[in-house]
């Protein structure tokens, strides 16, 4: 295991962390990580998330203190090796959730759910149940509260510790507020789901896995979020920055 572990590799890309690992490398270094009982952060780059890297110091920290930073985006897969930094691995966060999830019920590895309105949770941890009978789910918590409540929260995860805390929509901050958080909670593993408990519930889409292979997910729900064209203006500054690198060499 250690040899395999040892190919997963950091690297600055436009001069934000991203890690070269495949997912069978990936789940060795998640069992790893669980048995060194430390705080662990796994986050998901998107290209609009490498944007707000630049331009936001605290955001940048979140990804430099995260153990793993999985790219999520053709465009940061197609620039790294445009710009000869390596081979990454495209991640697809649902289905890497999907992964995580079964490798917990195979492990014996307990999960607590966190985010989301009421119904989405409550039907998103019945089908989970149901698709993963063996699934230890020790907690959960609805998204959506305040400062006051988010106290009890916080020790509600902290008496379950969980390995796995899985965070989605309805609190604020996202994976700012696992960084901000997660010296308060046990060790384990931490991840923003983004809209995971929405697709579990039926309530969201799965993105089609053709959009997805071809880089084009921006297409999916266009129709009701038209201002998502909007994005094809960061793209071309995308390539602008690609190319300005190569050429000079930054």
């Amino acid at each position: 295991m250690e040899t395999k572990l040892k190919l997963a590799r950091r690297i600055y890309f436009l001069k934000i962390p991203v890690d070269i690992i495949d997912e069978q490398t990936c789940l060795q270094k998640v069992e790893s990580l669980l048995e060194n009982k430390g705080q662990h952060q796994i986050t998901f780059l998107s290209l609009q998330r490498l944007f707000k890297a630049r331009r936001d110091i605290i955001y940048y920290n979140c990804l430099h203190e995260s153990t793993l930073i999985l790219p999520t985006s053709r465009g940061i897969i197609r620039g790294a090796r445009f710009l000869k930094l390596g081979n990454l691995s495209r991640y697809n966060p649902f289905d890497f959730i999907i992964t995580l999830l079964s490798f917990a019920e195979k492990n014996g590895k307990s999960v607590y759910l966190l985010g989301s309105k009421k119904y989405n949770l409550e039907r998103a941890e019945q089908n989970l149940r149901t698709s993963f009978p063996e699934l230890k789910i020790i907690g959960r918590f609805t998204g959506y509260f305040n400062q006051e409540v988010e106290k009890n929260v916080i020790l509600a995860i902290k008496k379950s510790a969980p390995c796995f805390l899985f965070v989605g929509k309805g609190i604020k901050d996202k994976e700012l507020w696992l960084l901000r958080n997660k010296k308060r909670i046990n060790p384990g593993i931490y991840i923003w789901v983004d809209n995971c408990f929405e697709i579990f519930a039926g309530t969201e889409k799965y993105v089609a896995p053709r959009l997805f292979n071809s880089g084009l997910e921006i297409l999916s729900g266009i129709m009701k979020r038209p201002w998502r064209i909007l994005k094809f203006f960061s793209y071309l500054y995308f390539n602008f920055l690609l190319l300005i690198n190569r050429v000079f060499k930054l």
